[in-house]
């Protein structure tokens, strides 16, 4: 099988726990490091399917960095021909813009542990218990696509929806990791210093809370994509 072909946006947002988990499956994948240069993969010849994961940037910044335009034209390519694509937060943002979907700029950035309902027992989330705890960072949101199913959500917006085929966003970050999460939560407190020592003392005790059982929420959901997505057959 031609690898998944993982496109990173960043040196901070690695895919931590995704690539544990797809290591652990025996599903062979690549990181695209597009920040540093690497090419985006070639459909199909190089690739059976991507995972875009997040970055700092924002989806709407495309003259400063012209690979997610490249990106957005790729995942419109194999979303529409029924390839496999899963968008993690800036990667979830950038295939809602591939399908039709709109991305907006939230009143206030959505930062730390969150619960979220699920609303349909999709592939995606299947097994996993409602509501979920995952870990939030993001500055802007998706709308639901015309064409896409609603699988997930909090009060204040969408967190996962299907795209159709074997198309799928994540708003949340399933990814992070004990090497990660350290200097996300020291970035995220500096980030939004102006919420006081409440905000910082809360978002520590959320981590030592989530982080342990984090991972394996992380391969149930991997697990789900690849399988959903025709590449891990049930005995595999």
């Amino acid at each position: 099988m031609r690898p998944i072909a993982i496109l990173q946006h960043e040196d901070d947002d690695p895919p931590g726990s995704i690539a544990v988990a797809l290591s652990d499956l025996g599903v062979p994948f690549e990181v695209r490091l597009l920040h540093a240069g690497d090419p985006l993969p070639m459909w199909p010849e190089e690739t059976s399917g991507v995972i875009s994961m997040g970055g700092a940037m924002h989806v709407t910044q495309e003259r400063t960095f012209p690979f997610l335009a490249a990106e957005k034209r790729l995942l419109r390519r194999i979303h529409h021909e029924g390839g496999p694509v899963w968008g993690v937060c800036l990667g979830a943002q950038i295939l809602t813009e591939a399908v039709g979907g709109s991305v907006y700029r939230r009143r206030r950035p959505e930062v730390g542990w969150v619960e979220i309902e699920k609303l349909i027992d999709d592939p995606l989330l299947h097994g996993i218990t409602s509501p979920f705890v995952a870990f939030n960072w993001h500055e802007y949101s998706f709308t639901l696509p015309s064409t896409a199913h609603a699988v997930a959500e909090r009060r204040d917006g969408l967190q996962v929806y299907r795209a159709g085929g074997r198309s799928w966003a994540t708003q949340f970050h399933p990814e992070v990791d004990a090497a990660m999460a350290p200097h996300w939560v020291e970035d995220a407190v500096k980030e939004q210093k102006h919420l006081g020592p409440e905000f910082a003392a809360q978002l520590q005790a959320d981590t030592e809370r989530y982080l342990p059982g984090y991972p394996a929420f992380c391969t149930k959901l991997t697990e789900n994509f690849v399988r959903a997505a025709g590449l891990l057959t049930s005995a595999g």
